[in-house]
């Protein structure tokens, strides 16, 4: 999951999950058809950023919203707490410590998922 850390990232990822090509995508978000596969591949290499009207074009080409190709950022430890507690209410994930290294164990939906290698 940690390919997925940045935005240039989640727009790929989301791109060839929804069977989309780069020129496919800067189509449909109103680039010019001679440069729309350039364009989308600057954003995907991380050249360029997108603003957010931009992301929001793209989000609802791949048919996601547009928080799902953003990257949440975290201040401190009580934003961080606040997210966590935000993912076990909603997800039903739950996150506990392990040990003396931080990582966490977490059981999703009760199927007692675990998953140390990415946390």
């Amino acid at each position: 999951m940690t390919e997925l850390l940045n935005t240039c990232m989640r727009i790929r990822h989301f791109r060839i999950l929804h069977g989309m090509t780069q020129k496919a995508l800067g189509i449909a978000v109103g680039f010019p058809q001679g440069s729309a596969d350039i364009r989308i591949a600057q954003y995907e290499s991380g050249v360029r950023t997108p603003k957010q009207n931009l992301l929001c074009q793209m989000a609802k080409a791949l048919g996601v919203s547009p928080s799902t190709l953003a990257v949440p950022r975290i201040k401190d430890s009580d934003e961080l707490r606040c997210l966590l507690i935000a993912l076990e209410d909603e997800c039903g994930i739950k996150f506990s410590p392990q040990s003396d290294n931080a990582k966490a164990i977490y059981e999703s939906y009760g199927k007692g998922a675990k998953n140390d290698e990415n946390l």
